[in-house]
């Protein structure tokens, strides 16, 4: 016997059970705050390493001081912000069981494991498309662009710097399509729940000076792409390669240098605007994300008419009704 399942009531199956609007913020602040206290206390123990006991200094200046050596603008810096990630995991690995009673790996989908054939086929399509959307600016502007040193050098810094770029993708994506989309989606189907909300909370994460209401834009649209692709796959796997290629791009390869472009290759002046790129990377991904949705949910509506008319019944109605869940098994 065949069940056929729509990939994103089975993504968010998992989390029905404890998907009540108590647990879900309960969850969210739990994590919250051992993510706050994960990255104060790995911010005053550099304090401490940096500047010791020795009184010379009082532990607030010690935390400024460390503050300013973590800018984004250096090397260490960009490690201190990617590493501060590392809390999420154990974080979400604390709450799923303890909050929602369910084994925190079904944040990767169902099957409880990473469809790593997924992930590197969303890392291909973002590093090609985000090379080509960065390429004008790189050949337009190639005198004017800062670069991190010799190619070695750099080499050697991005290879160290991978896995924690691939921490940092994966923990977003735990979180913000893991977490909160599975447990959105489990208490309704509507677009605006496991879609949207989590795209806003995944940009005020982001703050930015860019926008007239203090977010980022760029993060809300990637954010919608991201759960489109996982709601559409039911896995995990293929939002972390579209992230973790972005982030290879745009932290390690180029980066404005006002960003996070400690330890990219091309770091581009201020004066330099950047939106361009990222406009034409971001809407290709939109559009693209739009028809692989659309192509998914045909395909899924022919699989489970053709099942309802193996059995003789109705093939005719939608398998898609908003807030509803339907399943049809097949012999």
């Amino acid at each position: 016997m065949t069940t056929f399942t729509h990939p994103l009531v089975a993504f968010s199956e998992p989390a029905r059970s404890g998907a009540s609007a108590a647990r879900t913020f309960a969850g969210l602040m739990l994590c919250g705050l051992f993510i706050f206290g994960f990255v104060q206390f790995a911010r005053l123990g550099m304090a401490y390493t940096l500047f010791g006991q020795d009184g010379a200094i009082a532990l607030r200046d010690q935390a400024e001081a460390a503050a300013e050596l973590s800018s984004p603008a250096t090397p260490l810096g960009v490690m201190l912000i990617l590493g501060a990630f590392m809390a999420v995991w154990p974080a979400l690995w604390l709450v799923l069981p303890v909050v929602h009673r369910r084994p925190a790996k079904t944040l990767f989908g169902p099957t409880g494991e990473v469809n790593w054939k997924h992930f590197r086929i969303g890392l291909g399509i973002s590093l090609i498309l985000g090379a080509a959307a960065w390429a004008p600016l790189l050949i337009v502007y190639a005198k004017d662009l800062d670069l991190f040193g010799p190619w070695k050098g750099w080499a050697v810094v991005a290879l160290f710097a991978l896995p924690f770029v691939f921490v940092q993708c994966a923990a977003e994506e735990l979180l913000f399509r893991g977490y909160l989309l599975q447990q959105f989606a489990a208490r309704s189907m509507s677009v605006l729940g496991w879609s949207v909300l989590p795209s806003i909370l995944f940009a005020m994460a982001h703050p930015t000076g860019e926008s007239a209401i203090g977010i980022s834009w760029f993060h809300f649209i990637f954010g919608l792409v991201m759960a489109a692709v996982t709601s559409r796959t039911a896995n995990i796997g293929a939002a972390f390669g579209l992230h973790f290629g972005n982030n290879i791009i745009n932290i390690l390869l180029v980066a404005p240098a006002d960003m996070i472009s400690g330890r990219a290759l091309f770091a581009v002046p201020a004066e330099i605007d950047t939106a361009l790129p990222r406009v034409i990377y971001v809407a290709i991904m939109f559009v693209g994300a739009g028809i692989f949705m659309g192509v998914m949910d045909v395909r899924f509506v022919k699989q489970w008419r053709a099942a309802r008319a193996a059995r003789g019944e109705d093939a005719e109605v939608s398998p898609l009704m908003p807030g509803r869940r339907r399943r049809v098994a097949a012999e």
